[in-house]
């Protein structure tokens, strides 16, 4: 099937005199949850996923994805003009696309799109190459509007301040600390400001969210530019705020202004030697803005802040948790339960819905919203790491076969995420299921019971998580956790746990109190997925004088499904957790539950 909007955008090549446009799902803020109306690379491929970029040539295009969605875009894309570039732990992206071009040919991109860092590393890279690179933010724009208006739907609900007893600090001091941190590391005084589009950052900073948000309109994050202050900060909002709210702000020094002058407010600052700049997480569009020089660009001051919950907040993470495991445990008691299952959750789209209602009707005035899409995926779908079903587009459950279920939610006290696979064979389950199923649950155990020093790194982890598999010479191509935002991006660093191709991420060291997803798989292709998160929370353990030792406290409440666990394969240590775990999830769940749903659990919850 040929696309007509790329046909159209080949031809906008040539007219340019452009060898290559370059694209990334992304928006002005980089945020990883492109809403509709701003991601350009659906519309001139057809791939739903959130995560990757199209580079588009006179004669080729090429759409590159990670691991995580290598099957889905092989599957989605059938133009075949489109090749799909699989970028792995071993390939980069850009060496890719330096390799498609020659001596003087001219590559356009659009720098509100990529973050500066990306933009200068191409830079260097094609002038190595005597490539050209120009920047075209107005590339088939008119065609683009025409799309966005059948997506446009800009929340109209007011944003508000976060409640107190779920805050451990102000947004006053918040923005202090922020300042101090960026004096100290660069050894200076006097007036500073910080300037961030960072979602996650901005949020943090100002304890702001959507009351009523939808996913398409970042969840609980708002579209915002931030200059901050210790004296005088200036927020940049398209929506309004909750009198209240607004009155706090101003008193806080906060200064509201429209999203639209951002952009040129920077061009007027006329000192910007005071001016500092992430320059990973910013568009390069602000960079240029700002013309600062090399000692304005620095590592975010926040990311750690950010990632290192107070008491407060690990109050809230654990209450949130609780509601979380309510809903997700009436959701697989349905779905278990054969008489209820094949009457009215006969798809996975309708699963999906069920899922996202149970989380509104339990959470009641709490819950939010979706952490991100729910993602159901039945039999070869669940292969698919993250496949979402849509009404026209939904696989009927109607024969054996394992459904995986990955899902979260924001509450007023937190943010959750949690994976399930669970089996809808009638008869009995396949052996070589049954062990797939408890190798991942192993290893998910393996990290959530590790005990180690401080300093040691996600990176360096990662390797607990992959050994059961790697014993049998197994492997899943994708991170194993990744860092969990409060009431903010589901996916938050700096924390990961992983292997990567990241050289900023292999470097952080894990730190107490942060919140870490642990989320191994398996995938068979065409056949079957098996995945299970588990949301952690890094605690102290001892010290002594071999350093200060960490480990992790689960906060996901949930049940495993016993039908799928072959004991054989848990080793003696991961029974006595998941033994713990289960009294645990009984004992904070069961009194939530009618009383078929708490027979129900107290059975799946008894000992391995």
């Amino acid at each position: 099937m040929v696309n007509k909007l790329l046909s159209i955008a080949i031809e906008e090549i040539k007219k340019k005199k452009y060898d290559g446009y370059f694209i990334s799902i992304s928006n002005e803020n980089l945020y990883e949850f492109t809403r509709k109306i701003d991601n350009y690379v659906e519309e001139l491929t057809g791939f739903t996923g959130d995560t990757g970029s199209l580079l588009i040539t006179k004669n080729k295009s090429y759409l590159y994805v990670d691991g995580r969605f290598t099957v889905q875009a092989k599957r989605e894309i059938s133009d075949s003009r489109i090749n799909v570039v699989v970028i792995n732990r071993n390939a980069k992206r850009l060496d890719d696309i330096v390799s498609r071009f020659s001596k003087n040919d001219v590559v356009a991109l659009n720098p509100k799109l990529e973050s500066a860092n990306n933009v200068l590393n191409t830079i260097a890279s094609f002038k190595k190459k005597n490539i050209k690179l120009v920047f075209d933010d107005k590339f088939l724009l008119n065609k683009f509007k025409d799309i966005k208006k059948s997506y446009f739907n800009l929340s109209s609900a007011p944003l508000f301040l976060l409640d107190k007893k779920y805050i451990s600090k102000s947004l006053k001091l918040k923005i202090k600390e922020c300042i101090n941190t960026l004096k100290q590391e660069n050894h200076i005084s006097g007036n500073v400001s910080y300037v961030t589009s960072n979602l996650e950052e901005i949020a943090y900073l100002t304890n702001l969210r959507y009351r009523f948000c939808d996913l398409d309109n970042h969840g609980v994050l708002f579209d915002a530019f931030l200059i901050a202050n210790e004296f005088k900060s200036s927020l940049y909002i398209r929506d309004y705020l909750e009198e209240e709210s607004e009155r706090i702000l101003t008193k806080s020094n906060i200064v509201i202004k429209n999203y639209k002058d951002f952009y040129s407010d920077l061009r007027k600052i006329r000192d910007k030697r005071r001016l500092f700049f992430d320059k990973n997480i910013n568009n390069y569009y602000i960079y240029k803005n700002l013309n600062v020089k090399n000692k304005n660009i620095i590592n975010s001051p926040l990311a750690i802040n950010m990632s290192i919950k107070g008491d407060s907040e690990i109050k809230g993470i654990r209450k949130c948790n609780i509601l979380d495991g309510v809903a997700m445990t009436k959701v697989l008691y349905n779905l278990k339960n054969s008489r209820i299952n094949r009457k009215y959750l006969s798809n996975e789209y309708d699963i999906k819905k069920f899922v996202d209602s149970t989380r509104v009707s339990v959470g009641k005035k709490q819950y939010l919203c979706p952490s991100f899409e729910t993602i159901v995926a039945f039999r070869e779908n669940s292969a698919i790491c993250h496949y979402i079903p849509y009404r026209d587009k939904s696989k009927k459950i109607s024969s054996d076969g394992l459904l995986l279920i990955d899902s979260g939610g924001n509450y007023l006290s937190g943010t959750t995420d949690i994976t399930r696979t669970i089996s809808l064979y009638k008869n009995k389950v396949p052996d070589i299921i049954k062990k797939h199923y408890t190798l991942v649950l192993d290893s998910m155990i393996s990290l959530s019971t590790l005990k180690f020093p401080y300093g040691l790194t996600g990176f360096e982890l990662d390797i607990i998580a992959r050994k059961k598999l790697y014993d049998e010479y197994l492997d899943f191509n994708h991170g194993t956790g990744h860092g969990i935002g409060f009431i903010s991006n589901v996916h938050e660093g700096p924390n990961r746990i992983g292997p990567g191709v990241n050289s900023n991420f292999n470097k952080n060291v894990m730190e107490p109190y942060q919140v870490t997803s642990d989320e191994p798989g398996l995938y068979f292709e065409g056949k079957y997925g098996i995945r299970i998160e588990n949301d952690l929370l890094t605690v102290p353990l001892k010290e002594n004088e071999y350093g200060d030792f960490l480990g992790f406290e689960t906060l996901t409440l949930c049940p495993y499904d016993n039908d799928l666990i072959d004991k054989r394969y848990l080793s003696k240590e991961s029974i006595i957790f998941l033994n713990n775990y289960n009294k645990l999830v009984y004992k904070k769940i069961s009194k939530h539950l009618d009383n078929d749903e708490r027979i129900w659990l107290k059975k799946v919850t008894k000992e391995v």
